[in-house]
């Protein structure tokens, strides 16, 4: 009984405010990933092997007038690390948007958990010095970094359909302890935003 009323506390804003949800825009995007630092994690995005992912997210704004727009994201994302991992990302960006007629620029910052579930076995040793393999539940780390993006909305003010490119430059932590404990990764993303009604 407590779990359903936490869960209805929690859903109650959004259905109260059913039209405002709406009028906000969602996105969806397509990213790879590369495990480098920048500027080269540019450019290894398009040489590396691929680590392909995928990105859903919500927006609200924070404050928006004229040509300028501070904003603020959450979104719920999952990748595929060739070899190593998968990975559920969930995450929040915070920004500022500049608008030029249809084209937009902006820069951001974000933080976000990632629960990377490895592809293979994982060796752990025992108490008599021997090693037994275990599949684990996986391993539960920290995002953080920032990224710019530019894009341009095909639609109106009332229906946006913008879209945009962004390169992010963010940092795993702690990715091995005695290590690497901060892993840099670039990601870029292509994707389409746009409102619900």
């Amino acid at each position: 009984m407590k779990r359903i009323f936490l869960i209805l506390l929690l859903v109650a804003p959004i259905l109260i405010s059913a039209q405002k949800w709406q009028t906000n825009p969602v996105s969806i995007s397509l990213f790879n990933n590369a495990t480098m630092l920048p500027p080269a994690s540019l450019v290894a995005v398009f040489n590396q092997p691929i680590h392909p992912g995928f990105t859903a997210g919500y927006e609200f704004g924070w404050k928006e007038e004229g040509k300028h727009k501070w904003f603020q994201n959450v979104g719920l994302s999952y990748f595929y690390h060739r070899f190593a991992y998968q990975a559920i990302i969930l995450n929040s960006q915070a920004g500022y948007r500049w608008y030029a007629g249809k084209f937009s620029a902006e820069g951001y910052l974000q933080a976000g958990y990632m629960h990377a579930l490895y592809l293979t076995d994982r060796a752990v040793m025992q108490s008599d010095g021997t090693y037994v393999a275990k599949k684990g539940f996986g391993k539960p780390q920290f995002l953080t970094g920032l990224g710019l993006g530019v894009g341009y909305n095909f639609g109106s003010n009332d229906k946006l359909r913008r879209l945009f490119l962004n390169y992010d430059i963010r940092l795993q932590m702690p990715f091995v302890k005695n290590y690497v404990t901060l892993l840099p990764n670039g990601t870029l993303s292509v994707g389409m935003q746009f409102n619900l009604k």
